[in-house]
């Protein structure tokens, strides 16, 4: 019987352990360790080496204990409130992909009411994350401080805070709103309505900002505006608000794709409007639905890949960095045209993949 297959025989009898793993392999305890640790210097032939070994004699490492020793879980919560949205389902999609790409993982907590979201984000803290994210949900203060006691930092996708020590990523949410406006403008529009998200959301009063002051700025004062809560339901109640009136909106603006799909569902289902020859619809999110010929929708876009990317980049600086101020970042975005809104003569640039409008 060979040295291997004798250290193999005297393993099945119990769990195997790092050590195991290394006479198997014929390596150092360490470079089992190292192996299996993320980020860590060892070679690619020896690494393959001991995964093989490890494979062949059923070793899992153990995270726990390693966390314990290192002081880090190598796990991020994740707090979202609104999975249904499209957008939001992507956000989670990229922050877990971006996360195993460094061997780390995401642990997803869902919210609804707020005492449901701050339970949610304590229970999250309970499993000595690393950091909190944090899409469409909001920190209380008492929450805050105890993140800060505990040194996790707290990172904040789509959506502004006030609180001290919280990091945020969003998009350009004004220039959405004044570019949005523009290009209707450009098309010759004259009744205008925007479907807000929520009435406490600073994300869509940005939005809303910049779609208000532009056309005001050319003499369009009498914007119609209403709140879709970021919803479907809601925004199609609204959406039959805005239609059923004589004078009902010839260009509606909508703060996220989805309430957008559905005020083109009520549009064309239920008022039987041609979308764009007698509404144009436009969105903010650019989720992969909005390309779907089904709506082939208008967006300024509002990349979640890059939105997640910039959100782990800040958890870094702020691990590597505990005392580090809380930093605020915002991820340019474009008008994506496609046929939800009748187009401007002027003003496309041509790329790969998408048709861009530029004032």
């Amino acid at each position: 019987m060979s040295k291997k297959e004798g250290a193999n025989k005297n393993i099945k009898s119990r769990a195997p352990t790092e050590s195991d793993v290394a006479k198997v392999a014929g390596v150092s305890q360490s470079a089992v360790s190292r192996a299996f640790t993320p980020g860590a210097s060892v070679a690619q032939s020896t690494r393959e080496k001991i995964l093989h070994a490890a494979r062949s004699i059923g070793y899992q490492p153990n995270l726990l204990a390693r966390s314990l020793a290192t002081r880090r879980s190598n796990i991020i919560a994740l707090a979202i409130s609104n999975l249904e949205n499209p957008f939001y389902a992507q956000v989670v999609k990229e922050l877990s992909e971006q996360l195993a790409e460094t061997g780390r993982h995401i642990l997803l907590f869902t919210t609804n009411a707020e005492e449901d979201e701050n339970q949610a984000l304590e229970q999250a803290l309970s499993y000595q994350v690393d950091a909190l994210v944090m899409a469409a949900s909001k920190a209380s203060i008492e929450l805050t401080m105890q993140c800060q006691k505990a040194g996790v930092p707290i990172v904040q996708i789509n959506r502004e805070t006030r609180l001290p020590g919280i990091s945020t990523v969003w998009g350009e949410n004004q220039r959405a709103g004044e570019l949005v406006a523009a290009f209707l403008h450009a098309s010759k529009h004259e009744e205008y309505a925007f479907v807000a998200g929520t009435k406490d959301s600073t994300i869509s009063q940005m939005r809303q900002k910049g779609f208000i002051e532009y056309l005001s700025s050319v003499g369009k004062k009498d914007v119609k505006i209403v709140y879709g809560d970021y919803t479907f339901e809601t925004a199609a109640i609204v959406a039959r608000q805005l239609l059923e009136v004589e004078k009902r909106p010839d260009a509606i603006f909508c703060a996220s794709d989805y309430m957008a799909f559905a005020v083109i569902d009520v549009a064309t289902r239920e008022f039987g409007l041609d979308v764009p020859n007698d509404l144009s619809v436009i969105g903010v999110d650019n989720v992969p639905e909005s390309a779907h010929s089904a709506y082939d929708l208008t967006t300024f876009s509002q990349p979640a890949g890059s939105l997640v990317q910039e959100a782990i980049i800040i958890i870094d600086k702020m691990i590597a960095d505990p005392g580090r101020r809380a930093i605020r970042c915002e991820v340019a975005g474009d008008l994506i045209v496609r046929g939800s809104a009748k187009r401007p003569k002027t003003g496309f640039v041509n790329n790969v993949t998408n048709k861009i409008w530029l004032p």
